[in-house]
């Protein structure tokens, strides 16, 4: 229950609302038990056939013949008992002496009692019923209108009430997902990929949304429906308390039997969530992949392995809703329980006329009547039915903490690499770019590590192309220029200074990226381009589109450079590479990466992307990887890595050589160049 007191935080900052939400319940719960309530007045006019005027006078004409009454026995015991204390000789002084103090005690308590009843019986008929009429039918009549105007100022405080509250959650939500995803976008690559974008997906949505119900819960029954409550447990102690406590009696069992069924809901709603992420991980894959699922004809197993995981949400679901729906009719048949125990003991007071059960004093000196105990079994009714909402109140709340302790455990990560924005800005890149001694494996204690003992320098303005089998490092070296992560063992010096000790934003501006699957966002051309430099101008979007030969494509587009990209318009592999090279080309880099950047194209883009390259990689380090020999030409040096090694390092003349692994990735293309001319 810790994440989810937490995730309440975020909704004190709208405490005013929720002050004014608590004010409105406040008054929906006077007005609920002021409207039952009239159940007594109309059961005085239907049943004993009397105004309420007579009901009032014969009422204070009762309650004061019972005052004096005990008064006189208040005095007789008073003066028995200062017989007693003035004679020292008396039989059996102090036992006598106690028995008085005990039913002059007794005397003075129920004085007490019929003094309260007194007092608010004249105030009732001073300042509401004096203003009836005398008549029957329209003192009738002005009841009934009184509680339907009762119920519709309820209605409108019922109506703010669920208003504040649910514009208290919709913030709250809406803060809770920022701060998640603020903290998700800083954190490292490496536990971004730990995570995975379906559960992600599923904690910002899905898991909010569950916690959304439970804060909701919180605020709106939890608040009301406790007071509408008690506003009918306090007209109801106003005509017994004794037997409104007898009604009570069962409330620590309820208590008992919810808290373990909270219990087995969060389990079952931790269960839930957890499959939910992976119906979204099922999803996904299907989709991204549709290709090949429609080239392999696999269909039919996508939708055998969506309706496994979809059986077994259905079964996690029915059980969270197994728990819920128990928990109503369990609440409603011990509300049951307690009223028949409470009504029972009144219908034995009214019938028998007796103010004691088993020796206890249950009304005072005032017998229980039909009329009073009716309004009473009315007003327990109307407590009953609050208690049988909040029977899910746990439930959910248990069911928004699940969700709060995913979402928390998620955003709670703390990035290994952070901005460093106290240290030095890095100076634009001009000498050198050193790896020295890299070491790095992404799961820790592994046998084999991605990158061991790896040493490489690049002078600036060099342009490095780096070839190797599938699974070798390739991407993975590089990966360490914007520290996506940091090498295990080793360093990375770009002009001499350690990369882990500037400050991160000047390092990643000066890198360019363009990667084998493009990255493009539902966005225009126009701002796709601009991602590569933020204020960019018109004048710079467009000259770097010119630079990359994606201008020819986007001006006989209808929307130009404002069509939207993946709506009113669908690139090809070819037209993205541009575009994506058009957004490294506005970056200005002094670092470019180029991994894979033409696996995927037409020879013609090819051709084309080549041309821009070779222009715009001079003076800059760039680095390529590739698994095309053709991408290599224009390289200064080539990189040869296996196993997370560097191999060898040389021109083509040499590496094709002295290098067996680059000669066989070398020979391996042949044919295909051949083909190709």
């Amino acid at each position: 229950m810790r994440s989810f007191w937490r995730s309440l935080k975020f909704s004190l900052v709208y405490r005013t609302r929720l002050i004014l939400s608590v004010f409105c319940a406040l008054m929906v719960a006077v007005f609920w038990g002021a409207n039952i309530s009239s159940v007594g007045a109309v059961l005085t006019i239907l049943a004993d056939n009397k105004t309420l005027q007579q009901w009032v006078d014969e009422k204070i004409e009762h309650l004061d013949a019972n005052a004096k009454k005990k008064e006189k026995e208040r005095i007789i015991i008073q003066e028995r008992l200062t017989a007693v204390e003035d004679d020292p000789n008396a039989v059996d002084r102090e036992n006598v002496k106690r028995g008085l103090n005990k039913k002059l005690a007794e005397v003075l308590g129920d004085q007490k009692d019929i003094n309260r009843k007194l007092y608010w019986t004249q105030l009732l008929k001073m300042q509401v019923i004096r203003f009836l009429p005398n008549d029957q039918f329209q003192t009738f009549v002005w009841i009934m209108v009184a509680v339907v105007i009762g119920v519709a100022v309820k209605g409108v405080f019922d109506f703010g009430q669920e208003v504040l509250v649910g514009g208290v959650i919709n913030r709250t939500l809406y803060d809770i997902r920022n701060r998640m995803f603020r903290s998700l976008v800083h954190q490292d690559f490496r536990q971004i990929a730990e995570a995975g974008t379906p559960e992600i997906m599923s904690r910002l949505t899905n898991d909010v949304e569950q916690l959304g119900q439970g804060i909701k819960t919180l605020y709106g029954r939890l608040v009301v429906e406790p007071l509408k409550a008690i506003a009918c447990l306090i007209a109801a102690c106003l005509i017994s308390w004794q037997l409104t406590v007898v009604f009570v009696v069962l409330v620590p069992v309820a208590l008992i039997m919810l808290t373990k069924l909270s219990r087995m809901m969060r389990r079952a709603a931790k269960k839930l969530l957890e499959q939910m992420s992976d119906l979204y991980q099922i999803i996904r894959e299907s989709f991204d992949g549709i290709r090949v699922v429609k080239a392999f004809t696999m269909e039919p197993y996508e939708r055998r392995r969506f309706r496994r995981a979809a059986d077994q949400y259905a079964r996690r679901a029915q059980q969270v809703s197994n728990i819920d729906a128990f928990s109503g009719p369990m609440i409603e048949w011990l509300g049951i329980v307690a009223l028949g125990l409470a009504l029972t003991a009144g219908a034995y007071l009214v019938i028998t006329q007796e103010r004691r059960i088993a020796g206890l004093n249950m009304r005072g000196d005032d017998p229980l009547g039909f009329t009073e105990l009716l309004t009473l079994y009315t007003l327990l009714i109307a407590v009953a039915d609050p208690v049988r909402k909040l029977s899910s109140v746990y439930t959910k709340i248990q069911a928004g903490a699940a969700a709060a302790d995913r979402i928390f455990v998620l955003a709670d990560k703390m990035p290994t690499i952070t901005t460093n924005s106290d240290s030095p800005v890095l100076p634009r890149h001009a000498k050198t770019i050193e790896f020295r001694n890299i070491t790095f494996a992404y799961t820790h204690g592994t046998e084999t590590p991605t990158l061991n003992g790896v040493n490489l320098t690049v002078k600036a303005g060099e342009t490095i192309a780096i070839v190797g089998p599938n699974g070798c490092g390739k991407s993975t070296l590089l990966g360490f220029l914007p520290r996506f992560y940091d090498p295990d063992i080793g360093t990375v010096l770009i002009d001499g200074v350690n990369s882990r000790t500037v400050n991160l934003r000047s390092l990643r501006k000066q890198v360019g990226l363009v990667t084998q699957n493009t990255v493009l966002f539902e966005d225009t051309i126009f701002n796709n381009i601009a991602y590569g430099k933020i204020g960019a101008t018109k004048e710079e979007v467009e000259a770097a589109a010119k630079k990359a030969f994606a201008e020819e494509f986007i001006e006989v587009l209808p929307g130009g450079y404002n069509t939207v990209i993946g709506k009113t318009w669908k690139p090809s592999g070819g037209q993205e590479q541009r575009l994506a090279l058009a957004r490294a080309i506005l970056r200005n880099p002094s670092i470019l990466i180029l991994d894979e950047f033409t696996s995927q194209i037409d020879p013609e883009s090819e051709a084309k992307i080549h041309l821009a390259i070779r222009e715009f990689v001079k003076g800059r380090t760039t680095f390529l990887i590739t698994h095309r020999m053709s991408n290599v030409e224009f390289a200064d040096r080539i990189v040869v890595m296996d196993a997370g090694r560097i191999v060898a390092v040389g021109s083509h003349a040499s590496l094709t050589a002295s290098c067996p692994l680059y000669q066989r990735l070398y020979d391996a293309q042949t044919p295909l160049r051949s083909e190709a001319a």
